[in-house]
Order: C-alpha cells, then sequence, then structure tokens
C-alpha cells in the first residue's frame, strides 16, 4: 500500500508536467479568436505577397544553417576531424528542426548532434563535446542579444526602467546562480559530489531512480569542454561570431519577409523584433512554439506601428519560411543519417 500511495502523487506530477504545454495553444488560440478580423484580414495579404521575396528569404535562411555549419567545424576540426559542410549544413537543419519541435531546454537538440556525428564515425565522447560546446556558444550568444534587446528598448522609451528591472530581474537571478556555480566547479571532485547529491533528491522528490553514470559521463564532458576552450578561446570566440552572424541573416530573412508583404519596417527593430520573439518561445518551450512565436512578433510589430494584418501576415509566412520548410526536409535528412555515410575522420 505505501509503495501505491507513494506512486499516485508522482504519476499525477508526471501527467501535470507532460500536458502542462497545451496551455501554450490555447492562450494563443484565445488570442486569434479576439483578433480573428485581423487574422482574416491577414490571410489576404498573404495572398498577394511577393514571392520572390519570400524566395529570397528562404535563402537567408540557408545562410542560417551555413553558419551554424560552420560553428560545427570549428570544435570538430580542433579534435582531428575534416567534416564534408554538406553533411554539417543538413545536420545543422535537423538539428535546429527537432529542437524546435521538441524544446527539453536545449535536450533535444543536443541529443541528435551527438546521434549525427556517431553516425559519421565520431565516438561518442567527442560527439557529445562538440555538442556541448555548440550549446554553450549558442547560450552565451542568446544571452548577449536578449541583454542588448532589453537595454535598447529600455532607451528607447519602449519600456519604463521598473519594467526593465522586473525583466532583468530573473536574469539577475541566473547571473547570481551561474556565479556560484562557476566558483564551485573549480573544485572538480567537491562540485561532482555535490551534483550527485542534487541529481539523488530529485529523482527521490518525482519517485525516480537515476544512475550515477551519465551525470559523471556529462561532468567529465564538461571539464573536458572547458579545458578544449580555456586552451582555444579564440576558437570559442570565432564561434560566437558566426553565432551572430545566423542572427543577422535570420534577420534578414524576416526583413525580406516583411518586404513580401509592402513593409519596410526599421532594420534595427527587426533584429530587436526577432530576439524577442525567439526568446519568449524559448521560454515557453511549447513544441513547435505552439503559435507562441507568431503570437509574441505579430504584437511586437502592432506595438511598434504596423497594422495588425500586415504584422500577422509577416510573422506567418517568416515562420513558414524559416520553420516548416526546414522541418519538411528534416525528414529526408533523416533517413539518409540512418544510411549512415562515410567516416569523417
Amino acid at each position: 500500500m505505501a509503495a501505491r500511495s507513494s506512486g499516485r502523487p508522482t504519476s499525477w506530477r508526471r501527467r501535470t508536467a507532460r500536458h502542462i504545454w497545451l496551455v501554450i495553444p490555447l492562450a494563443v488560440a484565445w488570442a486569434a479568436y479576439r483578433n480573428r478580423d485581423a487574422i482574416v484580414r491577414a490571410v489576404s495579404v498573404i495572398g498577394h505577397a511577393n514571392w520572390w521575396w519570400l524566395g529570397s528569404a528562404a535563402l537567408a535562411i540557408g545562410g542560417v544553417y551555413l553558419c551554424r555549419a560552420r560553428v560545427y567545424a570549428v570544435p570538430l576540426r580542433l579534435l582531428g576531424y575534416d567534416p564534408p559542410l554538406s553533411f554539417l549544413w543538413t545536420t545543422a537543419i535537423a538539428a535546429t528542426s527537432v529542437h524546435q519541435l521538441l524544446p527539453a531546454a536545449g535536450a533535444t537538440g543536443y541529443a541528435f548532434l551527438t546521434y549525427a556525428f556517431r553516425q559519421r564515425g565520431v565516438p561518442q565522447g567527442q560527439a557529445s563535446l562538440v555538442a556541448l560546446i555548440d550549446t554553450l556558444s549558442y547560450a552565451v550568444t542568446l544571452a548577449v542579444l536578449v541583454v542588448a534587446s532589453l537595454l535598447y528598448l529600455a532607451a528607447g522609451g519602449v519600456l519604463d526602467v521598473r519594467r526593465v528591472a522586473i525583466m532583468f530581474a530573473p536574469g539577475a537571478a541566473a547571473v547570481a546562480l551561474g556565479a556560484w556555480v562557476y566558483r564551485a566547479q573549480r573544485d572538480r571532485r567537491r562540485f561532482v559530489r555535490m551534483v550527485l547529491r542534487w541529481k539523488t533528491r530529485v529523482a527521490s522528490i518525482l519517485g525516480a531512480r537515476w544512475p550515477d553514470d551519465p551525470v559523471r559521463a556529462f561532468l567529465d564532458e564538461y571539464y573536458e569542454g572547458k579545458r578544449l576552450i580555456g586552451r582555444r578561446r579564440q576558437a570559442f570566440y570565432q564561434m560566437i561570431g558566426l553565432q551572430l552572424l545566423a542572427v543577422v541573416c535570420d534577420a534578414i530573412a524576416l526583413y525580406l519577409t516583411f518586404v513580401s508583404v509592402g513593409v519596410t519596417p526599421n532594420v534595427v527593430a527587426v533584429l530587436i523584433g526577432f530576439v524577442v520573439s525567439m526568446s519568449g518561445a524559448a521560454v515557453i518551450g511549447a513544441p513547435a512554439g505552439g503559435g507562441s512565436f507568431e503570437t509574441i512578433m505579430a504584437a511586437f510589430w502592432v506595438r511598434h506601428g504596423v497594422d495588425a494584418p500586415h504584422a500577422i501576415a509577416a510573422a506567418v509566412l517568416y515562420r513558414l519560411v524559416a520553420f516548416w520548410l526546414p522541418v519538411a526536409m528534416t525528414g529526408i535528412i533523416l533517413w539518409r543519417l540512418r544510411r549512415r555515410g562515410r567516416s569523417i575522420a
């Protein structure tokens, strides 16, 4: 009886965690219902979009994945591999699509990259290391862009000081936590013991049993990545530069999408709007965004003077070019990857 009673709340917690994301599509559906007239007009705007400009936006999205492919190449070459650019480009498309379809704090993209590199002959430990360094470079890039965007909005009077302070509060707490973790991880043995203790506590709360070996393996990869980055800091900065260039290509695609519906917004505002929408969707974490990306982007542009039908049309068309088109390609990429291509060693 004791085992059964302890299992029931755990089962309830798991079901709640599994289905809580359903709130997001419901909220998006409610917002769509309240703006149904604007959506109807947006459909007409989409029907009159200039497809030549949309094709140019698709080419810019191709540039996004080319930059990310070059990001993967940096640590792979440091480890002695010579990967073909075509393999890295298709891997970037599939990894990003999988990450957005099934967001899990970056875990799905990390896992897919590890799998893809293993399929091409890279040992599991090294494949995980490359994925870890890529995740770290992306996180640093995103943090820089988010902070810069908030400061820009505050300086322009879009956000008042109190709102910015509220928005920065979670970030400040995260920075404080990061500083504490950074100090703690200097002592490797003590840090590993601490992480294993916390892992055991969390598993106990969830009524699960998690082995120590995967945690130890991850921490080994972390410290190996730290050692590699410490020796080749210039290479890591190169990765961050490529990640920033990928965001610029994304912003260009967004700008071209607006041009396709007859709107020419401010260039800096396009970059800020993209970063805000991307960050909001990442925080929400619903599968495929759950419509949150389009909703946040349309709301941002309405606030910046674009009429609702054109803002909605541009957000939907951008999502079509930047997300759903790569997702359609991902099925073919996964099929080819399972055939296990030649080694890149």
